[in-house]
């Protein structure tokens, strides 16, 4: 199947789970997805269930803590919870198996901001890492102790220079009249 068919049925199957509310089909979706990541599925598992924790938690600290004040459904959060982590799955898995330039070349406009979005990207990663590593070769790391005065300065250049090269991206998509402001 090409890179488009695999987009367009991802994007069907976003909208559908949006709409049931059977836990079942969900973990079904769930294992279906997991079969389709190919030999890397433990890998996109693995990353999903990460980024989705922090946002579930939130979601089913508040949920219970309500629940506290007002009858609720349970089932509900498990709903909830699975629905979250089948689209994060899902999207996980589509992005690892398929070129998204060629799904999206049928609109120029579309393929042109994914260009730009995925430079985007790629040039906050290597300005994270470069700044990174020159907390590194000043001996302040994460993991050692780093001080609110080391760190505020570098931290205040980093969002400046991402505001600066956000704003040039922004410019370089006006000049092409992708954006009308």
């Amino acid at each position: 199947m090409s890179d488009r068919a695999w987009l367009f049925v991802y994007l069907g199957a976003v909208v559908i789970l949006g709409f049931v509310h059977n836990e079942w089909i969900m973990f079904t979706c769930i294992i279906i997805t997991v079969a389709l990541g190919g030999g890397a599925r433990f890998k996109i598992f693995t990353k999903a269930l990460f980024v989705i924790a922090l946002f579930n938690i939130s979601i089913s600290l508040s949920y219970i803590i309500y629940s506290f004040f007002v009858d609720v459904d349970i089932f509900a959060l498990v709903l909830i919870n699975l629905r979250a982590f089948a689209i994060t799955l899902l999207t996980f898995t589509l992005v690892r198996r398929i070129n998204l330039h060629k799904a999206l070349e049928f609109n120029k406009i579309l393929a042109i901001l994914y260009g730009f979005t995925y430079a985007q990207i790629m040039l906050l990663k290597n300005m994270l890492y470069n700044y990174y590593d020159g907390l590194k070769s000043r001996g302040t790391t994460l993991k050692t102790s780093i001080t609110k005065k080391q760190l505020q300065p570098l931290l205040t250049t980093l969002f400046g220079t991402m505001l600066h090269k956000s704003s040039e991206q922004s410019m370089g998509l006006c000049s092409r009249g992708l954006i009308d402001d």
